[in-house]
C-alpha cells in the first residue's frame, strides 16, 4: 500500500536541513527516491514526496497504455530492486519485424540481445511498474503527500542549506528539492523563468488497446511486436503483457498545434478517435490492417490521442542561486514517446545524480553548481542524440510511404531500409556514463 500523508500533518515535513524534497510522485520521483534510499544517502524520515493527483486520477496517455524499458533503464531498475518484481509480467522481446500490406516480412531488425546488451527488452503495463515503485517507496516509510499543490518556491538561502517552497497555501522547507513533476513542471518556471515550455514535434499517435484475438491473423505465429507498412501509414503492434493477450496499436499522424486543454479535450473525443481509423480503413489493401481498425472501432474505449512533445535545451537543470533546487526526467527533456527512451532517460539521470551526489558526500569541498553543470552537459548530449535518432529511426518509420520517400529523397532522413547508415545499440543501451564521470572526477583533483 502507499504510504501517505493527511494534508493537515503534512506540514510538518521538511523542517530539517538534511531533508529533501520531491515534487513529482510519478516514476521519476520513485525512481530518485529509491536510488537515494539505495544509495544511503537520505533516510526515509528525511524523504517527503509530493503529489496532486494519486495516478489513478491523474488524465495522461501514459497510463493508458504501456512502457518499454530497454538495457540502459533496466540495468538501473535492476539495480534498485525493482526489476526482479516486475519481470514475470513483462513482455520479452529482442526483435523488430517489418511487414508489408501483403503480410510479408521485409525486415526484422535485432533491437536488443541478450548476451550483447545484458538484457531484453521488457514491456510492461505503465500503472504496473509505477504501483511496484510506490509499494518499494512505502515499504522503506517514505512519505507521500497526495492532494498537495505544489506552488512554487519562496526562497532559496543564500548558503545553499534550506529551500523554502509553498504548498497548498502554507510554506515548507528542505536541503534540496527535485521536480520530477513532468512535461508541465511547475518547478521548471523557478530554474528556468524564461522557459516557454514544451514544444509540440508535428507529430501525435493515435493509440489503442485490443485482445489479440479479436483479429483473425493470417497465419498462426504472426509477429506480436510487429509494424504493418502501407501507403496509408504504418501501424505499430505492441503486446503489454507477458502472455502478449493484449496489443497496442498505434499510428502517428501530423496535426496542428494546439493548447493543452484543446488536446485533452481532442483526446476525449472518442468518436473523433474511431473516426480516425476508420476513415484509413479503405486506404488500406491489407486484410490485415483492415482486421485492426475492424477491432480498434469496437474497443473504443480504449482508445487515446498522445501529442509528441519535447523541451528545447533549458538553459539549467539547477537554480542559479544555491543549486539545491533540480528538475530532471520530462520536466527537463521530454522525449517523444516513439523513441522509447523517455522512461529510460529519465532513469539515466537518476543514475548519473545520484553518482554526484554520492561523489559530494565523500568530497564535501567540490562545489555544487559546478557538478550539476557536469551532470547537465552530460545529460543533454544523451538526450540530444536519443531525439535525433528517434527523428530518422522511428518516426520516418511510421510516416504514410509517399511521405517517408520523400523525406528520404531531401536528405532529411536517413534511408532505414539502408543497415549500413546505422551503428549497433551499443550507444544506447551500454552508455559509458559511469567511465565519463570517474574521468572528470579525476579532473577535479
Amino acid at each position: 500500500m502507499e504510504a501517505s500523508t493527511p494534508l493537515s500533518a503534512s506540514s510538518q515535513a521538511s523542517s530539517n536541513p538534511f531533508a529533501i524534497a520531491v515534487v513529482g510522485a510519478g516514476l521519476t520521483g520513485l525512481s530518485i527516491t529509491l536510488s537515494l534510499l539505495h544509495h544511503d544517502l537520505y533516510n526515509p524520515r528525511d524523504i517527503t514526496i509530493y503529489d496532486l493527483r494519486r495516478p489513478a486520477d491523474t488524465p495522461d496517455p501514459a497510463n493508458s497504455s504501456g512502457v518499454v524499458l530497454t538495457p540502459n533503464g533496466l540495468r538501473v531498475l535492476d539495480a534498485l530492486g525493482v526489476l526482479g518484481r516486475i519481470s514475470s509480467r513483462c513482455w520479452l522481446s529482442e526483435y523488430r519485424t517489418y511487414k508489408n500490406e501483403d503480410d510479408e516480412t521485409t525486415r526484422k531488425t535485432l533491437i536488443t540481445n541478450e548476451a550483447l546488451y545484458g538484457y531484453k527488452n521488457h514491456r510492461l503495463w505503465r500503472r504496473i511498474l509505477l504501483e511496484t515503485m510506490l509499494e518499494m517507496v512505502s515499504e522503506r516509510g517514505v512519505r507521500i503527500c497526495w492532494g498537495t499543490r505544489f506552488e512554487g518556491i519562496v526562497d532559496e538561502s543564500e548558503k545553499g542549506d534550506r529551500v523554502l517552497f509553498r504548498v497548498n497555501g502554507r510554506d515548507e522547507s528542505a536541503g534540496m528539492l527535485i521536480g520530477a513533476d513532468g512535461i508541465h513542471s511547475s518547478v521548471r518556471k523557478y530554474v528556468n523563468p524564461d522557459d516557454p515550455g514544451p514544444e509540440y514535434t508535428g507529430i501525435a499517435g493515435v493509440l489503442s488497446h485490443i485482445p489479440w484475438n479479436s483479429v483473425e491473423w493470417p497465419y498462426e505465429d504472426y509477429e506480436r511486436a510487429c509494424t504493418i507498412q502501407g501507403k496509408p501509414g504504418a501501424f505499430v503492434l505492441m503486446p503489454e503483457d507477458r502472455e502478449g493477450s493484449i496489443i497496442m496499436v498505434a499510428m502517428q499522424v501530423r496535426m496542428q498545434d494546439r493548447s493543452r486543454q484543446q488536446w485533452e479535450a481532442l483526446g476525449r473525443d472518442k468518436e473523433f478517435l474511431r473516426a480516425f481509423y476508420a476513415n484509413t480503413r479503405d486506404k488500406w489493401e491489407s486484410r490485415t490492417a483492415k482486421g485492426i481498425i475492424d477491432a480498434v472501432c469496437r474497443h473504443v474505449d480504449t482508445t487515446f490521442l498522445w501529442p509528441f512533445m519535447r523541451m528545447a535545451p533549458l538553459k539549467k537543470w539547477f537554480s542559479e542561486k544555491a543549486g539545491r533546487v533540480i528538475i530532471m526526467g520530462d520536466a527537463a527533456h521530454a522525449l517523444p514517446p516513439s523513441s522509447g527512451q523517455g522512461v529510460n532517460q529519465a532513469l539515466e539521470d537518476v543514475h548519473a545524480l545520484t553518482r554526484l551526489l554520492l561523489l559530494l558526500k565523500s568530497k564535501p569541498t567540490q562545489e555544487l553548481k559546478n557538478s550539476l553543470a557536469f551532470w547537465q552537459s552530460l545529460r543533454q548530449a544523451r538526450v540530444d542524440a536519443v531525439f535525433n535518432w528517434a527523428t530518422n529511426k522511428t518516426n520516418v518509420q511510421r510516416l504514410p510511404l509517399a511521405e517517408r520517400e520523400r523525406l528520404v529523397r531531401e536528405g532529411k532522413v536517413i534511408d532505414a531500409s539502408n543497415a549500413e547508415n546505422f551503428d549497433d545499440m551499443r550507444w544506447l543501451y551500454q552508455p559509458d556514463t559511469d567511465n565519463v564521470i570517474d574521468a572528470w572526477v579525476s579532473q577535479q583533483g
